[in-house]
């Protein structure tokens, strides 16, 4: 026997009948706003927008791309802070050679990162909270590398900080947190320092052990220009130069921030970079979804 209560009357039927019929409407009204964007979704239409967006990666990943700074490592050459007030910079990912995309594999070099480049790398400590990082070359391969009094010495001799570079920085070594542990009469500055040298201990660049002061050949020595708060060279040591992405040249946000630290947006390679390449792009694609636009409509 089959139980009556089980049978769908017609009430409920149409009920179904009418609920799948909005979800049909629905889904269909969604797709056909994607293809209004997208174009028809045939084979050669997804082979045209893997053609463009391919393009766009190997842009980003080969020949220039911004970043967010994090944090205030670097001040105050540059701002750390969020989406709306970190400064972000643009990156030349091509000064030093080409890599293959979003990877640390470089498949030819060109040129090598300079004393008090400005670079974007990937991070050598796996355990920092940042991947990809921002800081100031300081130490070339081969040389050996000392701080003492927040001056740089480079083979025994005085290293002079550049024009461009902020007023007034001093690189932060163990014997000054010793020193300011010493005579820091506040109990809170104390435990501060004492924290700190557990937690991010200075030694490369920082001792007098060979280890701790040769550049090995194909490594670089980086530092943030805000000593006191930079979790750099001076803790997780030497950085392989096929991590370094690039260099950045300039401050495009805020815009009151702005500011080309290379002079490469005055050049004609530069400005073909920044402006003719990205509206050349932009142009592109604004033609290529008109054109989908009268395709799916016809």
């Amino acid at each position: 026997m089959v139980d009556p209560n089980l049978i769908p009357d017609e009430k409920s039927s149409s009920l179904i009948e009418e609920n799948v019929e909005k979800s049909i409407k629905k889904n269909s009204l969604f797709i056909n706003m994607l293809q209004s964007i997208t174009g028809p979704w045939t084979k050669r239409n997804l082979i045209e927008w893997v053609i463009i967006i391919g393009s766009v990666m190997f842009i980003k990943g080969c020949i220039f791309d911004q970043y967010l700074i994090p944090s205030g490592s670097m001040e105050p050459t540059l701002h750390g802070g969020n989406l709306f007030t970190g400064d972000r910079v643009l990156v030349n990912k091509t000064i030093y050679g080409i890599r293959i995309p979003f990877t640390t594999i470089r498949l030819y070099t060109w040129n090598k990162p300079q004393r008090w480049d400005i670079v974007v790398f990937k991070c050598v400590d796996k355990k920092s909270e940042h991947s990809t990082l921002i800081k100031r070359v300081v130490g070339l391969p081969g040389e050996k590398i000392r701080i003492r009094n927040g001056k740089i010495f480079v083979n025994g001799e005085l290293i002079h900080f550049p024009p461009s570079m902020p007023p007034h920085i001093y690189y932060l070594n163990d014997e000054d947190l010793i020193y300011q542990y010493k005579t820091n009469p506040d109990p809170r500055a104390k435990k501060f320092i004492e924290e700190m040298r557990k937690k991010y201990p200075y030694r490369y660049g920082c001792v007098d052990e060979e280890i701790y002061t040769v550049i090995p050949e194909g490594y670089y020595f980086l530092l943030g220009d805000n000593s006191l708060n930079s979790v750099d060279s001076r803790i997780y040591g030497w950085v392989p130069e096929n991590h370094i992405i690039g260099r950045a040249f300039a401050i495009w946000w805020l815009p009151n921030r702005w500011r080309d630290f290379t002079g490469f947006s005055a050049t004609l390679w530069g400005k073909t970079l920044l402006y003719i390449v990205p509206t050349l792009i932009i142009f592109l694609l604004v033609v290529y979804i008109h054109m989908n636009r009268k395709r799916s409509i016809t």
